[in-house]
């Protein structure tokens, strides 16, 4: 199967939590992550499916929310898409994954493409 994905994952330890229709956040198992989602280890209390906050624990202090959308919640993984950022989130999450990159300027590059077509 080709892999369609218009967005670099990069795969990081990073330490993260997830919270979903309000319930309290639990901390997730971050296996890859990309400026439009992450994939996480399997996390069986949350919803198999709807809105949540991911939050990406990047320092003691310093947490940034972004808007998600649980994928699927299985055996596989728990897959967020995500679905809004503000900018601070955004500067931190394409650090973060520029950092970990293999070829940090081809991330940059990837913003010229959108990654979804609205309406579909």
């Amino acid at each position: 199967m080709p892999d369609n994905r218009k967005r670099t994952r990069v795969q990081t330890a990073i330490e993260a939590s997830a919270g979903c229709g309000g319930r309290e956040r639990h901390r997730v198992q971050v296996r890859n992550i990309s400026l439009k989602g992450v994939l996480c280890e399997q996390e069986p209390s949350l919803s198999a499916a709807g809105d949540c906050v991911f939050v990406l624990h990047l320092t003691d202090t310093l947490q940034v929310a972004i808007e998600a959308r649980v994928i699927r919640n299985d055996e596989g993984g728990m897959a967020l898409d995500f679905v809004g950022m503000d900018e601070e989130a955004f500067f931190h999450l394409r650090n973060l994954v520029r950092y970990h990159s293999d070829d940090p300027d081809a991330i940059d590059k990837e913003l010229g493409t959108p990654a979804f077509i609205p309406g579909r």
